[in-house]
């Protein structure tokens, strides 16, 4: 399995994506009919991480002479993803990648999937183990869990972190033991209240704060928010955040909700901290070192990169070469090999590496790739 930033960082350079339209590629997935066809199906549609997710996973199945097209539904709800599910299976396409809205709802469409032979292969967010043939994972769960959770704690401190000199989990323990000031407190600007990845990161945050380092000095308690992913949603539980005046830093494990919450608390010049999962070139305005900036630091992952590794897996299932059994390996293009291993649900996934840090030093060149 390879967990390489530099490669990561190499396919990012290589990118030649369609933000400036993201409406465009849409509106072709929605309208068109499937028949033959390979499905990607994002939360919603026009959200700029599955446009970016979509352009990995068309641009491997354009390359083998398959046919896809994205299917997003207008709303962030299982229900409208199981109306265009079940619209793709009865025109007939030929396979599912799909980011679910939601734990529960799909098991009725999922069982016509397997019944029609349709294989169902999640990404991003994770559908049941029951129905899926594996999942397409962005990182490990507790990895990105306690990162999180580690990045808000050092920003608050106002603490350094090189990635190349020490683990982050070092970082913090020293920084904490040298800490006797007031109980920090931590807030969660997160996506939908279902939302199966971002539930999972933060239960994983949760087991964080209960280990003995953090005792005394962050609070267990997690003030959590949701803005379904929704931009003026995000922006209004942002605003609370603020007007409630009761958390140090705000981790939001979200596209839409960070970039909210970084123009809300950049205009406010806000001292809460903010960090979390983003894209550059909505971040890089927010992101810095001084009070002008409300976000330090903060993560993702190769988008394109996710989107062209559920491409290479749905083709390896199709033609044979992998069932998506665990130490099942394939092999996907210059992205390397990749092994099948077992996902936190019982279910197989299939990781792809370790998330990128955007820091003031490099955000302005991601910012014209993301």
């Amino acid at each position: 399995m390879k967990k390489n930033l530099k490669k990561a960082m190499a396919m990012g350079l290589a990118t030649t994506m369609a933000l400036a339209a993201p409406a465009a590629v849409s509106a072709a997935g929605n309208t068109s009919d499937v028949s033959g066809s390979h499905v990607f199906m994002f939360k919603s549609v026009g959200n700029a991480f599955g446009v970016i997710m979509y352009e990995g996973f068309s641009s491997y199945m354009e390359q083998v002479g398959e046919n896809c097209t994205e299917k997003s539904p207008a709303e962030t709800t299982v229900a409208a993803q199981v109306q265009l599910i079940d619209e793709a299976i009865t025109q007939g396409c030929k396979s599912i990648s799909i980011s679910t809205n939601g734990d529960t709802g799909f098991d009725e469409v999922f069982a016509k999937a397997q019944e029609k032979g349709v294989p169902i292969v999640s990404v991003d967010s994770s559908a049941s183990a029951d129905y899926r043939v594996t999942h397409n994972n962005q990182a490990s769960t507790e990895d990105i869990g306690a990162m999180q959770v580690r990045a808000a704690v050092l920003q608050v401190l106002g603490v350094a972190y090189d990635p190349e000199d020490v683990t982050m989990e070092k970082t913090v323990e020293a920084a904490l033991a040298d800490y006797d000031g007031d109980e920090i407190r931590l807030g969660v600007l997160s996506a939908g209240i279902d939302t199966p990845v971002q539930n999972g990161w933060i239960a994983v945050m949760e087991q964080e704060l209960q280990k003995d380092i953090y005792k005394g000095k962050v609070s267990p308690e997690l003030n959590k928010k949701y803005g379904d992913d929704e931009a003026t949603k995000s922006t209004t539980q942002a605003q609370a955040f603020l007007a409630e005046n009761n958390v140090d830093a705000i981790i939001s494990p979200t596209t839409v909700g960070i970039a909210a919450a970084g123009e809300v608390l950049t205009q406010a010049k806000s001292d809460i901290k903010l960090t979390g999962l983003g894209l550059p070139s909505e971040m890089q305005e927010y992101t810095g070192d001084d009070d002008a900036h409300s976000c330090p630091y903060f993560y993702l992952w190769d988008m394109e990169g996710l989107g062209k590794l559920s491409a290479y897996a749905t083709m390896a299932l199709v033609k044979g070469d992998i069932t998506g059994a665990v130490d099942e390996t394939f092999t996907a293009g210059d992205m390397g090999e990749y092994t099948i291993t077992t996902a936190d649900d019982e279910g197989t996934e299939i990781v792809l590496g370790e998330p990128l840090q955007f820091t003031p030093d490099n955000v302005a060149d991601y910012a014209k790739l993301y």
